[in-house]
């Protein structure tokens, strides 16, 4: 069955509370010049931030067991994004494929997932 798809745009404000949060201060994910001298165009969103996405895309699915996702691109501040997926639950145990796609629809994160019912 399809999950339902959830639609963010994370700013500099997500990205300078998940930095809070998770006590990682790297400059290149909320400051343009730092990002600049990285050689990126601006600031962009934190990889486990957007594992955290996914986790919401989850949401009401069961409970997690276990996630697991790769990045494929760098994601500026500001992107539209859609996270959604798949989930099979034929087997017990649900088993979830979940994506990040950006505004063009390239695929710049990919997933799975183990929920319990």
């Amino acid at each position: 069955m399809d999950l339902p798809d959830l639609r963010l745009r994370p700013g500099l404000l997500d990205t300078v509370r998940y930095a809070a949060a998770m006590w990682e201060f790297q400059l290149l994910h909320f400051d343009p010049e730092r990002a600049r001298a990285e050689d990126l165009a601006g600031p962009i969103v934190q990889g486990p931030l957007l594992g955290t996405y996914l986790v919401r895309v989850l949401d009401g699915a069961g409970t997690l067991e276990h996630l697991e996702w790769r990045n494929h691109a760098v994601v500026p501040v500001g992107t539209d994004l859609v996270c959604g997926g798949t989930l099979d639950t034929s087997a017990g145990a649900g088993t979830a494929r979940l994506w990040i796609r950006d505004g063009a629809g390239a695929t710049v994160v990919t997933g799975s997932a183990r929920v319990r019912p």
